[in-house]
Formats: C-alpha cells, structure tokens, sequence
C-alpha cells in the first residue's frame, strides 16, 4: 500500500507503528481504506464547522444532520468490525477480552491474531476432512479386496458341494456335504452382512419404489426358513391380513431382507416351538397404508438388561449364544437401520427362557397397477424345465478353480462355452467367434473386465454381457453397469439364479 495516497496523518502514524509486512496484508488494507476514509471525513467535519459559523440557521441545520448522518454511519462501521472480531474463533491463550473503538492501533492487532487463529483453524479441518477421506477409501478398498479373496475360493467350496450332493452318495458322505454346505453358506452370509454394514454406515443404501406384493413376499420368505425349522422340529406360522391390498410401491428387497433376519433369528435361536410371523393392517387411505409386521418366537429370549447390546454391531446376547448358534450379530443391526431408512423403528418384546417378538410398522404407498414382478421372478427361478441346450457362451475367468466349478455346471445345463483366462484372449475369441452372451469376471490380469467390455462395446456389439464376479461392492456393481455389462452376478453364484439369467439373456424365455 502507497503512504502517500492516504491521509497525511494516518500515514504518519501507519509508518510509525505497523511494518511493511502489516501493510500488505489484505485485510489491513481494507481496515486502512475504512480508517483513512475517516480520517477525510474529520477533516471535511472540521471545514464544515469552521464554514458553519457564517451560513444562516437553516444551513446549519442541514449541514449538522449530514455530520450527524456520517458520525452515525462511521459508528455503525467501527461497531460491526469490532462484532465480526467477537464472531471469530478465540484465541487459545484465552478469553479476547474487552475491544477499545477509540483505539485504532489496537483494534488491527487484535484482527491480525482472529484471522491468524482462523487460518489456523481451517487448516486443520481441512487436514481433518483429508485424513477421513482417505481412511474411508482405504476401507472401501480393503473389503472389496478382502470380498473379492474369500469370495473365490467359497465360489468353488460351495459349487462344488452343490454339485456332489446332487450325485449319488454314501449316508456319511452326504452327511458330511450337508454340514460343508451349511458352513460354507454360513460365511458366504457373514461377508454379504459385512458388506450390507458397510454401505449402510456410508450412506450408500437408497430405498427403491418399485410395485410389489407383499403378501407374497412374506410368504417366500416363511418358504425360505421352512426346512432350516424343521431341521430343528419348529413350526412357522403365517398370519396375513386380508385388508392388506395386492400391490404396494416400496422396496421388496430391502422389506424381505429385514424380515428374513428376524425369522431366521427366530429359527435359529428357538428348537422344538414355533415362530410367528404377524402382517396386519393398521390403518389405511385411498394413497397410503400403515402395515405391522410382528415376528414371535418361543425361543431362549433376551434378559432385560441385554436387549438394547443385540441391536449393537458385532454383539449378541452372550458369548454361549455365540458359541451355541453362531453369527456375528449384524443381522439385527442391519435389519434396525434398513427400518430406520424407511422412518420407523423396531420394538423388542422378550423375556429370558420365554421367547421374543420383534415388531415394526412401515408405512407404504399404495400401488394402482398390479405388476407382480416378485411373482414373475419367482416363476422364473423355480422353472427350470427351460432348455439351455444349443446356447453357446463366451466364460472369462482368471482363476481355474472359478472355471472348473463354472464349467461343471455348463456342462449339466448342456451348454456349449469357450473359456478366456483374461480380457484381451476374451476380445479376440469374441471377435472370431459368434456368442449369446458373454460370462466375464472383472479382476483379471493382463485386461481387466471393465476394459474388455469397453472395448466390446466400441465396436457397437450389443451381445449380452453378465458380471460373474467374486467383488460385490456398490461400486463395483455402478461401473460394471456403466461399462455397459447387462447383468451382476455375484459369487459365489447362486445356481438357479445363473441359469434363469443365461435364459433370459440368450433368448430362451
């Protein structure tokens, strides 16, 4: 800043009690600017004055509002910097204590130290909100990787037991695949839970709005427990309310994964009783419906003082329960937050050595055309008498183990398949072969999937592409889809799911 362009006086005083230093920062310089204006007002104020003796009276009385005007303006000016001072973070050294407005010199020192003290303060939230970036990447990167490695062998583990269990086998034999099964299943839940968390905690699940029968979801879901009950001499009983109407808009996936935590808990944790699943209307309009959903069960129930620890990530009841029944205590915690999602809560009901019901109320839309979408998904899954027979497909896969267990079950659904180990041996049989769709693993070497299906389709290929893959994160899944992949599935693959996908896909339904 130019000494010479300011006010004689204050340019004495700048130059006598701040430094060059002082002089260039930005914010001084707009204070000085403010000051110096001030300093010129004095000045025209004093001239005012002395001329003010030989005007008339009315003169005098214009002229003393306008000072009054600009006294009051100067005031306001000085008041409002000294409150944008007291706004500021205060100094760790203590209290900012009272500010002199009669004294310029102090009240710029006492700016310099607030804006020092928020300089300081932004720096470290800025370093802050790096360190949690990049801590929360880590952890996205750590379980899609970890996914990816326990994913691919289980791919094989449970495939193969599939397989051999289909075949004829000794009573101890069959004993033993059941028991593999039933671990290796298992574990492949654990992972599936973990990574249900983790997105859930990142803020990553988005409720769909799709139509919907809930009546038949809930009824695939009580299927779904029916022989893991009665292994342990259980009954399910099912209880639907009339009144509920046949199609709602919310997300099915999201409602059938919360209630199939809360009957397989049930099951699990109640042998030789009964489990009872309650969906009841609690009130309803011509647009909405309120529907209760109740899980009962005469289990081991939960003492008082450990119901609230069961909604707690990785906590059960008691280490024995752990022991006992397994799992890791995510099931609950997933199940609590989906329902928060939708604005509602769950409620436990228990008493130790008398069972548990868990209840929640969701309140949906309801739906004014009927596309029974669960119905038509459910029809394709359980209808296997579709012929793959003749459909010819291209597997791109790294790991021989992957494409043994793959291959196995081609081989029994009579379908014709040439094999790739990575993406570029993919490109070029694709380019030299003819293929109903493509099976293409994404973490390869050489080519990459997601590379490879570009490549594809930069050619204007439209043939099928499906995802079979051991990564089963959000993002994965997002840039698969934005590669221009059709499908996901991941693994370890569920049979049915896979065949009914490679029919749809290959035109055969």
């Amino acid at each position: 800043m130019e000494l010479e362009n300011l006010h004689k006086l204050l340019a004495k005083q700048l130059k006598k009690y701040l430094s060059e230093e002082c002089l260039q920062h930005e914010a001084f310089q707009s204070f000085i600017k403010v000051v110096n204006d001030s300093y010129h007002s004095f000045d025209r104020d004093k001239e005012l004055s002395e001329h003010s003796a030989s005007l008339n009276e009315v003169e005098y009385y214009e002229i003393n509002q306008k000072l009054k005007s600009e006294i009051t303006q100067r005031r306001q000016s000085v008041e409002k910097l000294i409150e944008a001072i007291y706004l500021l973070e205060t100094p760790e050294s203590g209290e900012l204590g009272e500010v002199d407005d009669r004294n310029l010199s102090s009240l710029v020192d006492v700016l310099q130290r607030q804006i020092q003290v928020r300089k300081q303060i932004e720096a470290e939230l800025i370093h802050a909100k790096e360190v949690a970036e990049n801590a929360t990447q880590a952890k996205s990167e750590f379980l899609s990787m970890m996914s990816h490695e326990i994913r691919t062998p289980l791919n094989a583990i449970i495939g193969l037991t599939y397989l051999m269990q289909q075949e004829e086998q000794t009573p101890s034999v069959m004993e033993n695949l059941k028991t593999l099964h039933f671990s290796a299943e298992n574990l492949h839940m654990l992972i599936n839970d973990i990574l249900d968390f983790s997105k859930i905690e990142a803020g990553k699940v988005d409720l769909e709005e799709v139509p919907f029968d809930l009546k038949l979801l809930v009824s695939n879901v009580k299927k779904a427990n029916q022989v893991k009950a009665e292994e342990k001499s259980n009954r399910i009983k099912l209880m639907l309310d009339d009144d509920i109407p046949n199609t709602l808009i919310g997300d099915p996936l999201r409602i059938a994964q919360v209630l199939n935590n809360l009957v397989s808990n049930a099951v699990k944790f109640t042998i030789n009783g009964s489990v009872t699943i309650e969906v009841s209307v609690m009130k309803k309009n011509a647009e909405h419906v309120s529907i209760y959903f109740s899980v009962k069960d005469t289990g081991i129930g939960i003492s008082p003082e450990k119901q609230k620890l069961i909604f707690e990530r990785f906590t059960q009841a008691n280490s024995e329960t752990t022991r006992k029944f397994g799992g890791t205590g995510l099931g609950l915690v997933i199940s609590k937050k989906l329902v928060q999602l939708h604005g509602s809560d769950i409620e436990l009901e228990s008493e130790e050595g008398k069972g548990a019901q868990f209840s929640f109320t969701l309140d949906l839309r309801i739906g004014t055309t009927v596309k029974q979408q669960m119905a038509i998904a459910l029809s394709e899954t359980e209808n296997e008498d579709v012929s793959l027979e003749g459909v010819k497909l291209l597997l791109v896969d790294d790991y021989f183990v992957n494409i043994k267990v793959a291959t196995k079950f081609l081989d029994k659904w009579k379908v014709t398949y040439d094999t790739a180990d990575n993406g570029l041996v993919a490109i070029d049989k694709f380019k030299k072969n003819e293929y109903d769709l493509i099976l293409m693993d994404l973490l390869m070497p050489e080519m990459d999937g997601y590379t490879a299906v570009e490549k594809i389709r930069e050619t204007g290929a439209e043939i099928p592409i499906i995802a079979l893959t051991a990564s089963a994160t959000l993002n994965n899944q997002d840039r698969a889809f934005n590669v221009g992949m059709n499908d996901y599935v991941t693994k370890p693959f569920n049979p049915k799911e896979l065949y009914m996908k490679i029919a749809k896909y290959s035109g055969r339904i």
